[in-house]
């Protein structure tokens, strides 16, 4: 029976292929099996029919047929919950290497029946269950996948699933979005946790910054103790001298100044764990992958610099064409 299933599954994949927008679930597209309890149900069915027929037992018959009937009402009832349903990927969540992206799907029933039970799966491990979905409305799900390595990842194909609403039959159906998402460097465990400017994993400082006394700015771990303001050390709070003339917080991280002995998927992972604690801090930082970027870097701060310059090192070293694909994505 495995061997059959497994047969089954390889040549429903091979007639497989990635589709873009609303993909809908067609009869073409739904297949329909019994489950384990499903084929026990038919041998008792099987053994009752035999049993009236030996002992020609009208009420046997009886309750046979209707037992019978129920078990065929849930195939076309189990088909149905997947049948015309309407599947598109709304929505791309980047994330790290070693982590999880995430691909949204937006499931839609067009039909005025409940479609329940609804189950995801990507490759043969389950994501979602119990999805439900009223008639006529629609959900989102979130698909989490695997990202080995950093770069585009492909929406994978995704299996959905129900043995709604007896067991006794399991329906499917794939969808495969063409789709793609950004995966980020993963985050180091050998950075330092302040990266300040002139210190950490790749950072220079910007501004000379030493003509005279300004103002006082919060102490931030890491941060140089000989700028330590010493009259509000006193009234015990920890804060920073600053100078006419500096820049601020502002933190520069050059893909040049890290070691270059180091493998670059390292080099990468440092500046991105550099680049997420800078935004943690609320710190204006700018990212260099060359000397003429060095020259003219662009600060700016919050979760919007912080993932444009996350997808920068993304893509760093990916072809053309990869480039092109990542157009595609949302």
């Amino acid at each position: 029976m495995f061997n059959l299933d497994a047969r089954l599954q390889s040549w429903i994949l091979r007639r497989d292929t990635p589709q873009t927008g609303v993909i809908t679930l067609t009869r073409r597209r739904v297949y329909i099996v019994p489950t384990q309890p499903g084929f026990l149900f038919g041998m008792v069915l099987l053994a009752m029919l035999l049993a009236s027929i030996n002992y020609q037992l009208s009420l046997g018959y009886l309750f046979t047929f209707l037992v019978g009937a129920v078990g065929v009402v849930g195939m076309h009832r189990t088909h149905d919950v997947l049948l015309g349903l309407e599947v598109s990927c709304v929505q791309t969540l980047p994330g790290h290497a070693g982590g999880n992206v995430t691909f949204v799907l937006r499931i839609r029933n067009p039909h005025r029946h409940l479609r329940a039970g609804l189950m995801f799966f990507v490759d043969k491990a389950l994501l979602a269950q119990d999805v439900f979905i009223e008639p006529l409305g629609q959900r989102d799900v979130p698909i989490l996948v695997h990202a080995k390595r950093r770069g585009l990842a492909a929406c994978p194909r995704i299996q959905i699933q129900t043995v709604f609403p007896f067991g006794l039959w399991r329906a499917w159906s794939y969808v495969w979005p063409r789709m793609n998402v950004l995966v980020y460097p993963a985050l180091s465990a050998q950075i330092a946790p302040r990266s300040g400017r002139g210190k950490g994993i790749g950072a220079s400082r910007t501004g000379s910054g030493q003509d005279s006394f300004s103002h006082v700015s919060p102490y931030n771990e890491g941060d140089d103790v000989k700028r330590l303001h010493w009259q509000s050390f006193a009234r015990e709070q920890l804060a920073l001298r600053q100078h006419e003339g500096e820049a601020g917080d502002e933190d520069l991280y050059r893909l040049d100044a890290l070691e270059t002995h180091l493998p670059l998927e390292e080099r990468l992972s440092r500046l991105a764990s550099a680049i997420t604690l800078a935004d943690q801090r609320g710190a204006r930082f700018a990212l260099a992958l060359n000397e003429a970027e060095a020259a003219q870097p662009h600060f700016a701060s919050g979760s919007a610099h912080r993932h444009a310059l996350l997808a920068r090192l993304a893509l760093v070293g990916i072809s053309q064409q990869t480039e092109s694909m990542r157009q595609r994505t949302p």
